[in-house]
């Protein structure tokens, strides 16, 4: 009788620490949350044109969400944005081209492009062109925010 309670007591601690480590795997299939880094943008060349600009990466989808604002644009207009390697204050290469921000009737215009892997640990910037495309002046930044560093 005692071999068979020592038995029952056994089948019972396994079927029931075998149902806690489901639950922990269960757990840890919980998707992270998202990485959120905020840039703040800053005039250039006497521009005045000001705003933010929030990258957002999703691990799940290896996917980065860019949402830039800004404001003081002459209404109506058109604007080419991107990610260029580097900082500001040098002319770096294009990692990803994002989609142009278009300015409502005061002044302000916000894009949102998704682009794929992340930018969150890149030596990098965002900035905004003059536009509406990238011939002559209409190449001059600006606005201009350095990920990760708050400049």
């Amino acid at each position: 009788m005692f071999g068979k309670t020592v038995v029952a007591f056994l089948v019972t601690t396994a079927v029931a620490v075998g149902g806690s480590f489901a639950s922990v795997g269960a757990a840890s299939q919980v998707a992270a949350a998202p990485q959120v880094m905020h840039v703040r943008m800053r005039a250039q060349a006497f521009s005045g044109v000001s705003g933010t600009a929030t990258l957002s990466y999703n691990a799940a989808t290896k996917m980065t969400t860019v949402k830039v604002s800004v404001h003081n644009l002459q209404p109506g207009s058109v604007h080419p944005s991107h990610i260029h390697a580097g900082v500001c204050s040098a002319n770096g290469p294009v990692l990803a081209a994002l989609a142009s921000v278009t300015a409502n009737a005061k002044g302000s215009g916000s894009a949102t492009t998704v682009i794929p892997g992340s930018f969150m640990h890149t030596h990098a910037y965002v900035n905004v062109h003059l536009g509406p495309g990238l011939a002559l002046t209409q190449y001059t930044v600006l606005t201009c925010g350095e990920l990760g560093t708050g400049k």
